[in-house]
């Protein structure tokens, strides 16, 4: 696996390496996305009445933006409620793919699915520009971007439209770390351009990026560069302000609605089940779990949040990265003075490799046998699965006891010498920050440091996404932009952009000393082995297409304004098809779905349970409904018979404006 561009070592990639990154994974979503990629207009993921919004919210969208995009936030739905999209991700910055789509084929089931596997394309491309910026090659960038595309964490939400459109993250980050790296204005106000992008297309990616992006520059603020603020206004500048404006903007109806309404997240229901960041619905891990006996071991998970075994070793490779052999820290003046394990430098005998693990066996038997001598036992679970249980604190200390023996028998050929090791490691990484940061060069530092800010960034996005007692998140909910999301295991997303950048190094070391042909055989191994292990095909579709009734086709002929009232109601599936509906007019509706209801339409739907009778025909005409429209496909039998002879009761304030396929349309006139 290799791309054209820049050569190995890392940089900005040419245009030629970002085409070929492209292709390789536009190539490797028609596959791993099979069926829905073949048949992207007449089919779509589980997950209505969700699926129902946001295809609306596109349509809407594309309809505001080109008739009145000042009042692109005062959908048509909810009514009479006031910046009605901002109950909902907005999804505008997705018009860019959807509308082109809208326009040519009238068909929302494509316009979602073409944004949807879009953003697989770009997740990948921005993971693969990021790695890049960082200094990878190109084969370990690309193996990068394979994470952050096809991870489970995150494409296995591609039918979660505001979850998997996330893919301007890395393309900010890449541009943040050109900026702190090079020091060229335009590089900040792409980072801005970014930011916005993002936050117009979803906001859980602009907190992702928001949360991100301030670790980045405090990172390297605490690691020596310079504060500046003037320098970094004036690069900013007037044009890097305004990119701000529109996020700014769309950011206001939100305020204004969590204000006026309520609208604020409870810290209700938040952890995510243990066996969810184990889970994964890949073929790879059903067929090993059958074997087994434990199929069915995932049912209780709250979402597939584990990134993969594959992208994992390699992060932990990653974790020990070392630079390029020119650019290392000078050699240790007195490399012979004691045999030691030494983290900087992996090769050793493998009389030091044994002695390494006999003293890891020393330190993790003495935690355990602590653990087990002060609560009296311990449990290692996943889920409903015991993974590992121990009783007996006696037979925690035999552990150590036995490892303690081992290692004192390797004392003759690698002597304990813990003061010498502890002085060189210290002198090592006192180098190691000497050098990069009191005489650096730009790559040195930019490769040196990434793998630690990425390190912290994977562990602050995992704290934020698991339960007690390790979960960060009751801390920190109520801060401002936090406090949009709802579920904050959703960060799982923003970690497995670390894990791919982390992943991304390890190859990088993995490939260290081979010759440029044996790196890309590698590259190629490790690519085949991450898309075998990510595979789920086929995808989990359904035949869908989205049909409006003659009667509400009809309505667009009416004069305007006017608003709707569509029945029966009941469920959450009905409230967001008749949003679908209203496409045909596009004018205000009582209905809608979303994560949040105001208390007058739960209100309303509880009085239209009983329509038509003297309340729900009163409640529609304080709203100003000019419009009912009965659907009997939706009734069944006895209760449309029933509706039907109340109509007749209330033919003086219900009359009858048009019939089609079964369909019924009343005016709404008063008492």
């Amino acid at each position: 696996m290799q791309a054209g561009g820049t050569k190995q070592g890392g940089g900005r990639p040419g245009v030629a390496g970002k085409a070929w990154a492209a292709a390789l994974y536009a190539a490797l979503t028609l596959v791993l996305a099979y069926p829905l990629s073949l048949h992207p207009a007449t089919s779509a993921l589980p997950g209505d009445p969700d699926t129902d919004l946001f295809m609306w919210t596109l349509a809407w969208d594309t309809h505001a933006a080109f008739s009145r995009p000042l009042a692109i936030f005062d959908a048509n739905i909810y009514h009479p409620q006031a910046d009605t999209l901002a109950y909902s991700e907005n999804l505008i910055g997705s018009v860019p793919f959807a509308a082109p789509v809208l326009w040519l084929t009238g068909n929302p089931v494509l316009a979602l699915n073409t944004v949807s596997l879009l953003s697989v394309v770009l997740c990948g491309l921005g993971a693969y520009v990021l790695a890049r910026r960082l200094g990878l090659g190109a084969a370990s960038a690309l193996l990068c971007g394979l994470v952050f595309a096809f991870s489970p964490a995150r494409f296995f939400r591609i039918g979660q439209l505001h979850l998997t459109t996330v893919q301007w993250v890395p393309f900010g980050l890449a541009s943040l770390h050109a900026y702190l790296d090079d020091g060229r204005g335009r590089d900040l106000k792409l980072a801005a351009f970014f930011f916005t992008l993002q936050a117009l297309t979803t906001g859980h990616g602009a907190v992702f990026l928001a949360v991100a992006a301030a670790g980045l520059v405090i990172f390297r603020l605490a690691t020596g560069d310079p504060i500046a603020p003037l320098r970094r206004l004036r690069d900013l500048g007037v044009t890097g302000v305004l990119m701000f404006v529109p996020a700014v903007l769309a950011y206001l109806p939100y305020r204004r609605v969590q204000m006026e309404l309520g609208m604020l997240r409870p810290l209700t229901d938040w952890p995510p089940t243990p066996d969810s960041f184990i889970a994964s619905p890949a073929a790879v891990y059903t067929w090993l779990l059958s074997l087994v006996g434990k199929a069915d071991m995932f049912s209780n998970a709250s979402g597939y949040l584990f990134p993969g075994i594959l992208p994992v070793l390699l992060a932990v490779a990653g974790l020990a990265w070392r630079p390029a052999r020119g650019e290392a820290a000078a050699p240790d003046p007195r490399p012979s003075e004691v045999a030691t394990i030494d983290p900087l430098r992996p090769r050793g005998t493998g009389w030091t490799r044994a002695a390494a693990l006999a003293e890891l066996a020393v330190l993790v038997g003495l935690s355990l046998a602590a653990v087990v001598t002060v609560t009296g036992r311990f449990r290692l679970e996943a889920g409903d699965t015991l993974l590992l249980s121990v009783r007996n604190a006696r037979r925690a200390w035999l552990l150590v006891a036995v490892a303690l023996v081992v290692r004192a028998a390797l004392a003759g050929r690698v002597p304990f010498a813990i003061g010498a090791r502890l002085r060189r490691w210290g002198e090592a990484w006192g180098r190691a920050w000497g050098e990069a940061w009191h005489r650096p060069t730009v790559s040195r530092r930019r490769e040196r440091w990434a793998v630690p800010f990425y390190a912290l960034l994977t562990l602050v996005a995992i704290l934020l996404s698991v339960g007690p007692p390790l979960g960060i998140w009751p801390f920190v909910h109520w801060l401002p932009v936090l406090n949009f999301v709802r579920v904050p295991w959703r960060f799982m997303i923003l970690a497995t952009l670390g894990l791919a950048v982390l992943a991304g190094f390890g190859v990088e070391r993995l490939g260290a000393g081979l010759s440029p042909a044996s790196r890309r055989r590698l590259a190629l191994v490790l690519g085949v082995l991450m898309v075998g292990e990510f595979a789920s095909i086929p995808l989990p579709t359904r035949a869908y297409a989205v049909t409006i009734p003659a009667v509400d086709r009809w309505l667009e002929s009416r004069p305007k304004p006017f608003v709707v009232a569509e029945l029966p109601v009941g469920s959450e599936r009905l409230q967001s098809t008749y949003m679908l509906h209203s496409m045909a007019h596009w004018q205000k509706t009582i209905h809608g779905h979303s994560g949040f209801r105001v208390r007058l339409h739960v209100e309303l739907y509880d009085q239209l349970l009983s329509f038509p009778d003297e309340a729900s025909l009163d409640a529609l005409e304080r709203l100003g409904v000019d419009y009912v429209v009965l659907h009997p496909e939706f009734y069944g039998p006895a209760q449309w018979e029933r509706v039907k002879a109340r109509l007749m009761a209330f033919g003086d304030r219900l009359t009858l404006e048009h019939e089609a396929d079964g369909g019924r349309v009343y005016s709404l006139g008063p008492r």
